[in-house]
């Protein structure tokens, strides 16, 4: 499923008026229809509405909608705070003013409303919020009255994951086509409540040419083993990190691979701490490399040597900061020639050696997997500019580094070279935990090892927000441990294949 900006939308909304001849106010019912639809299912008991337009086709909407209530036998007032509607909206009062629908001018008491409908501002408004609007949002909020927003909830910006303020607080927003940014991504998000996502007969294929959308089905593809498959062809994983004191994120990393399909596991670690390793895993094999508590150079060097043995490697969970670290990561760019996945120290140390010309140079995929913390430091934005355009800061770091990421926030964002955006809306609150940022780096790799990397980063961040999902509902929210989401993985492979059927061949 697409996701669109304000621009977008209404240049999908022209074509779809000039050249496949719906007309305007045939979108107008349309819309008004599929939020009435999505009032019914959710609020069935409802029956005395509040009404709030504008003077757009926003409020245009809300006026058809009115009169669709009022003919399904609800009793509807309508409040116009910004006087007459225009265009589409003022035919739509014409026809709403013959049914002698209560008007109002200022927003009455709230007592006795099942439901307040705010249709106040769509996909055109950009903040700042004037104050007599403003006003009239506040009073929405503080109604105690359950809202749904047609479109977008007033006040926000469609653009952006920036709650502004004062915005709308709906319970449900009934959006048109394809969500919007302000739908998907935090903090916005959370004034949305519920979104859905109503068909106005806008012909999908219009949004071909956008480059950002929801991971959905149609995005993802599971690794089919062969009867006669091997350890090998699975996958061996090479996983390097670990120091002093963070041995924990290899082997989570390490565990994670394995029980995402790996064949084979490998840990480069410090000699020094391989006494660790040894004893905490048991299916993964370790790579004791020079080193007494952290990586060195020369044992890196070693490890690169013996490459052709491994499928894909994943570099940087727990390896600590420190200029030689930097070195590392500067070798592994330079000389690893097949997948390569970076992530925490590893990606301080890339960004401490200020060189990211060396993501260009490579001809094998890397991918990097930073929290907003490390992309901020990686790019030198800020993490509040990061959070609310999560989606296109990514896209335009791939594209100029030729690179992929996998941005990590609330809502996830695998991004590709080609400038494509995947953006995982799976996971839970319960998952802001320390490790599972290393447990999903673990499963990224596995996947990487033996499926296109695009396929693999899709599958991916969705098999660890369905993981933690299913962790959350057999323990509790507060509870959930990293290494309980490596538990859930195999339960996560279920959902898939309850929901996708067995889809990936490697032949194919």
């Amino acid at each position: 499923m697409k996701i669109l900006t304000a621009e977008e939308m209404a240049f999908l909304d022209k074509k779809t008026i000039e050249e496949i001849g719906i007309p305007s106010l045939v979108l107008m019912e349309n819309a008004a229809r599929g939020t009435l639809h999505a009032i019914e299912r959710k609020f069935p008991k409802a029956h005395r509405f509040l009404v709030v337009a504008g003077k757009g086709n926003n409020g245009g909407d809300g006026i058809a909608l009115a009169r669709m209530l009022h003919l399904r036998g609800k009793k509807v007032d309508l409040l116009l705070p910004l006087g007459e509607p225009k265009g589409d909206a003022l035919l739509q009062l014409r026809i709403l003013r013959k049914l002698r629908i209560k008007e109002r001018r200022r927003f009455p008491g709230t007592d006795g409303y099942d439901l307040i409908v705010d249709a106040l501002l769509g996909t055109g408004f950009k903040p700042p919020i004037g104050e007599e609007l403003g006003k009239v949002i506040e009073q929405i909020n503080s109604s105690g009255v359950p809202v749904v927003s047609v479109d977008i909830p007033s006040g926000l910006w469609a653009n952006s994951g920036e709650l502004f303020e004062p915005s709308v607080k709906a319970a449900l927003t009934v959006t048109f086509q394809f969500p919007k940014v302000c739908h998907v991504l935090y903090p916005s998000a959370k004034a949305c409540g519920e979104v859905v996502v109503a068909d106005i007969s806008i012909p999908e294929n219009l949004a071909r040419s956008i480059k950002r959308e929801i991971i959905t089905p149609k995005n993802l593809k599971l690794p089919c083993r062969e009867l006669d498959t091997y350890k090998n062809r699975e996958g061996h994983v090479l996983i390097v990190g670990g120091s002093e004191g963070k041995t924990g994120a290899v082997i989570m990393a390490a565990r994670a691979a394995t029980r995402t399909g790996s064949g084979l596991v490998s840990v480069g670690v410090p000699a020094g701490l391989s006494s660790v390793f040894e004893s905490s895993l048991v299916e993964e094999m370790s790579l004791p490399v020079e080193g007494k508590d952290r990586l060195s150079l020369l044992g890196i060097d070693a490890l690169l040597s013996m490459q052709e043995r491994f499928s894909a490697c994943a570099v940087g969970m727990g390896m600590g900061r420190y200029e030689e670290g930097q070195d590392i990561i500067r070798e592994f760019l330079l000389r690893w020639e097949k997948p390569l996945l970076i992530d925490a120290d590893g990606l301080n140390n890339l960004s401490d050696l200020q060189d990211l010309s060396l993501l260009k140079r490579r001809e094998a995929p890397t991918v990097l997997t930073p929290h907003v913390g490390e992309f901020s430091r990686l790019t030198g934005l800020q993490a509040k500019d990061i959070i609310t355009d999560l989606i296109d800061v990514a896209r335009e770091f791939s594209s100029k580094h030729k690179c992929y990421v996998v941005l990590k926030s609330a809502r996830t964002v695998v991004s590709t070279p080609k400038g494509e955006a995947f953006l995982s809306v799976r996971g839970t609150p319960a998952m802001a935990k320390g490790g599972v940022g290393d447990v999903l780096a673990g499963i990224l790799v596995s996947l990487m090892a033996k499926m296109p990397i695009t396929d693999a980063l899709c599958l991916g961040v969705t098999l660890h927000g369905i993981a933690g999902e299913v962790a959350h509902l057999h323990l509790h929210r507060e509870s959930v441990r990293a290494t309980d989401i490596i538990e859930t993985i195999p339960e996560a492979y279920r959902v898939l294949d309850l929901n996708l059927g067995r889809g990936y061949n490697k032949k194919a």
